[in-house]
């Protein structure tokens, strides 16, 4: 591996960081996961606090204006409809109340006050329009019933509690006479509940039912202002008298949209990202360490051993070989007429040389053999527990493996041969032994090169 591989290999990702990374964002999302969903549950609860506050608030308003109908009921059913005229005014103590009257048999015939309401006289509650359901609900069940929304021709909107009225018929038992009803402003009679409390607390609201004459759901009071409210939201049932209605809330916001769980998952991707780039610049100074420490042991052409790092590791071997009482050798070659080679074809081709010799000898060299670049164009071998026999048809062996084959570099091919020379590293001394392998190299060079020279003398 050569030093520029090495470097380029420091950029690499850090397993364990990348682990890491992926480890501490499962963990930040399972807490904002839970962080959010305990506020999600908080809001939960706080809304259905206020449905039910509101709720109460509205019934109250409804009960208070509506059961006013009990007076009417008493005028009647004591025959002193006179009274109806003098009883009318004091029931009109609320602005929400658009005008009171009494319908015999279902028809309209008495109004209070008269003036803007003349278009109530003679209507027949019983007779198919809007809310004719409710009156005829109202008149069965002998209960007060709350009939609307409604809407008149001209626009208006109300609501109206309808009570229904039966009278004694001597011996015969109780008559239906009619409905006395109590008429409410829509949406005014609203406002007293305070619904816009819910704006201002960041939710949207929807007071809803099903229309008895369609079937269809008919919004009876909403904020429309912060849009339709279809995720996340609370629903309850309401109970207004006998008329049932359906509230509904919602937050005007999605969940990341609130100003702490955008700083929760910032905060997340920061924690993330931290652990990350500590571990990786862990991994990259530990890993540039190692490219560092491999650079300064190996030649940067070839990648094997430089001769500094070489010297130094036979050394250890050559004291286990003498421990252990091994033959020890040491094989110096270099590239017959290597310059001419960078003279002829530049030091580009003398390098690519240089890197394909490196390769054919590791491949022909055992695994556990020391080899190094010397300097230059000069390399050398160590190899121990072998015979002299065996280690010089090594040297041949690999002699062959450079001469036998071509040399095919940037689109030439070569004609390469090496001389060796071998020499036992008597006494275990290394420098002796390199000397006398180098004295053997000479002895090739001057016998013709490309040739094997075994140092045999002391």
């Amino acid at each position: 591996m050569n030093g520029t591989k090495l470097v380029k290999n420091a950029k690499n990702l850090s397993l364990i960081a990348v682990i890491s990374f992926s480890v501490s964002a499962v963990l930040c999302a399972f807490i904002i996961t839970v962080t959010s969903a305990n506020k999600i549950n908080i809001e939960r609860l706080k809304i259905e606090q206020l449905i039910q506050e509101k709720s109460a608030k509205i019934n109250e308003i409804m009960a208070k204006s509506l059961y006013k109908t009990q007076s009417l009921l008493v005028i009647v059913q004591g025959n002193n409809l006179d009274a109806f005229d003098l009883l009318a005014p004091s029931l009109m103590d609320d602005p929400s109340i658009l005008n009171i009257h009494l319908a015999p048999d279902g028809i309209i015939s008495n109004v209070y006050p008269m003036a803007d309401n003349e278009y109530f006289i003679g209507r027949n509650l019983f007779g198919g329009n809007p809310g004719s359901k409710e009156s005829v609900q109202a008149r069965d069940s002998g209960e007060l019933v709350l009939s609307g929304p409604l809407a008149l021709s001209n626009g208006i909107q109300f609501l109206a509690g309808r009570l229904p009225v039966y009278t004694e018929n001597g011996g015969a038992g109780r008559k239906f006479w009619g409905i006395v009803s109590i008429v409410l402003k829509h949406p005014q009679v609203f406002y007293d509940a305070d619904l816009g409390i819910l704006t201002a607390l960041g939710y949207s609201y929807e007071l809803w039912r099903i229309n008895p004459d369609t079937n269809e759901r008919q919004v009876i009071v909403s904020d429309y202002k912060h849009g339709n409210i279809t995720t996340r939201y609370i629903e309850k049932p309401v109970h207004i008298l006998n008329a049932e209605w359906n509230f509904k809330v919602a937050p005007f916001q999605p969940w990341y949209a609130y100003p702490e769980n955008i700083v929760y998952i910032l905060v997340s991707i920061f924690i993330c990202f931290f652990i990350f780039f500590i571990l990786q610049n862990n991994f990259d100074l530990k890993l540039m360490h190692t490219s560092l420490e491999q650079m300064a042991i190996t030649d940067p052409l070839t990648g094997i051993y430089n001769r500094r790092h070489f010297m130094e590791v036979v050394q250890i071997d050559i004291a286990k070989s003498q421990r252990l009482k091994k033959n020890a050798y040491i094989l110096i070659f270099d590239i017959d007429k290597f310059k001419k080679i960078n003279d002829t074809y530049g030091h580009t081709v003398g390098d690519m040389v240089l890197i394909e010799l490196t390769m054919r000898i590791k491949a022909n060299i055992r695994t556990y053999d020391l080899f190094a670049r010397y300097g230059g164009e000069e390399f050398i071998i160590y190899t121990s527990d072998i015979s002299s026999v065996t280690v010089y048809e090594m040297a041949e062996r690999l002699r062959l493996s450079l001469f036998d084959k071509k040399f095919e570099v940037d689109n030439l091919n070569l004609t390469v041969s090496a001389s060796f020379g071998v020499a036992h590293v008597r006494d275990y001394d290394l420098k002796n032994g390199i000397r006398r392998a180098d004295e053997a190299l000479y002895t090739a060079k001057k016998n013709g090169r490309n040739c094997v020279f075994f140092n045999s003398k002391g």
